[in-house]
């Protein structure tokens, strides 16, 4: 589908504005060669800052710039060292010759194609823009959630509740302080609600639909003087750790912790006995883990990429963003979970792709010389599992004509005896109102789902990267 292909393509971008104050009337003054050479003069000027803070230039629109950097800590020190150049330039000039400039940003779900970048995040770093002074580099909400912690970065509130043309909602605005030697008024500002934060990322769609995706195809009635079932963000119980029928035991999960206020988050490898081992605080924006890069480096593990997976806090959510280029990051299972054309799925040491029946052409039957005629009638196959081998090639496809279809190491409809991390009876797919939906039957291990480039993980989620499982943890501050 193209709403997943397009998906793929979306990261968390930090989009960054900059334009000439007075450019037209600097054209009027002085002509418009004048004019185009002075423009020239600043793109020259600043461009080579962008690309200094690891930034790229997606496009210029006559006297503005348009770039995107991955990490919103060095967007902003990118923003102070313009408005810094450009202030060292004006010393000693006079007031007609002196160039001002204005930079805006923010950070959401950005769509790449090659350089360029598109999506609501450039539209609101766009609006932000519309709204910001002369010599005045403001961000967003979303933004200040990355640098409010930097000692060295100071910022005031500029606005709360700044209306944009186009925008129902009201976005609360800050002001990056760049001149060495000023202070803030008064205190830092709060830190921004996750309504602000929803707003300014954009994520607010993607949450939603993470939270369908998450909900039951149906749910079970329960017995006289049971519980309800608990709510996604109530404490759930974990299933039985059992460690029978000579299953070897990846991990053990535990039972979840209600969201709250002031969260932070850490990685907790789980051994292969189902303790937990070391703990890594996510303790910057945009955290990587890989083989032998980022901030939590697993060089023994062959299994990972140089760069895996980054993990980015955004108020108090925390999302895994997949950065493997192939292996991938899986999660496990906690409820049943419908399958999108293309989900990749780890059962055992098995993994399946989950595709949708394509059409395929019926047997001539129209012609006497059994040739095919035009506007044959065509026939849909049958959803199905393809199963995957450690280079991504399909070895085998299991067709889902049934409404289930049960996979096991000893029990099921499909069975593979010789994988000694599947359970006897591992996991099921069912096929609901809905489409086709994915549960686990209480195995040992559990069952994984690939994420499709990033996801909302919760306490509790047990992440599968490369041969590593780490546990999300929650604390309350």
């Amino acid at each position: 589908r193209l709403d997943a292909e397009l998906e793929r393509h979306q990261q968390l971008l930090t989009i960054l504005f900059v334009d000439i104050v007075g450019s037209t009337r600097f054209y009027d003054q002085h002509g418009d060669l004048a004019g185009l050479v002075m423009v020239q003069k600043v793109l020259d000027t600043l461009t080579p800052l962008i690309e200094q803070h690891d930034g790229v230039v997606a496009k210029t629109i006559g006297d503005a710039i348009l770039a995107w950097f991955r990490n919103a800590q060095i967007a902003v020190r990118c923003g102070i060292s313009m408005q810094r150049a450009l202030d060292a330039r004006n010393q000693n000039r006079p007031p007609g010759d002196k160039i001002h400039i204005r930079v805006s940003l923010n950070l959401g779900l950005g769509l790449l194609k090659e350089k360029d970048v598109f999506g609501d995040v450039v539209n609101v770093a766009s609006r932000i823009e519309k709204v910001t002074d002369s010599d005045e580099i403001a961000i967003s909400p979303s933004v200040y959630e990355q640098i409010r912690h930097l000692p060295d970065i100071q910022v005031r509130q500029k606005g709360k509740g700044i209306e944009f043309k186009g925008k129902a909602e009201k976005l609360d605005l800050y002001s990056v302080i760049w001149r060495e030697g000023e202070e803030p008024a008064g205190p830092a500002p709060p830190r921004p609600s996750s309504e602000q934060l929803a707003l300014a990322t954009g994520l607010h769609k993607g949450l939603a639909e993470l939270a369908r995706k998450e909900t039951p195809a149906e749910e079970k009635p329960r017995a006289k003087g049971k519980a309800p079932r608990a709510a996604p963000h109530e404490p759930a119980p974990a299933p039985p750790s059992r460690v029978g029928k000579g299953t070897v035991v990846m991990g053990v999960e535990e039972a979840e912790k209600p969201a709250a206020a002031g969260m932070s988050f850490e990685l907790v490898l789980v051994r292969g006995d189902g303790s937990l081992g070391q703990h890594y605080p996510v303790d910057k924006p945009g955290l990587i883990l890989g083989r032998d890069r980022g901030e939590i480096q697993l060089p023994a593990d062959k299994q990972l990429a140089p760069e895996h997976a980054r993990f980015t806090q955004l108020g108090d959510a925390l999302y895994v963003e997949d950065i493997s280029g192939g292996p991938g990051v899986f999660r496990r299972l906690r409820r049943p979970q419908i399958l999108q054309p293309g989900d990749v799925v780890m059962l055992g040491r098995q993994k399946f792709a989950f595709q949708t029946g394509a059409a395929v052409e019926a047997a001539p039957e129209a012609s006497p010389k059994k040739t095919q005629m035009f506007g044959a009638q065509t026939a849909a196959a049958p959803p199905q599992l393809e199963q995957l081998d450690d280079n991504g090639q399909v070895v085998k496809r299991f067709p889902l004509s049934d409404a289930e279809t049960t996979f096991g190491r000893s029990s099921g409809t499909h069975t593979f005896p010789d994988d000694r991390y599947m359970s006897g009876q591992h996991a099921r797919l069912f096929r609901g109102p809905e489409g086709f939906f994915l549960e686990d039957q209480n195995s040992t291990n559990g069952s994984y789902l690939r994420i499709r480039k990033r996801a909302l993980v919760k306490d509790g989620d047990i992440l599968l990267v490369g041969g590593q499982l780490l546990k999300v943890v929650a604390e309350t501050h």
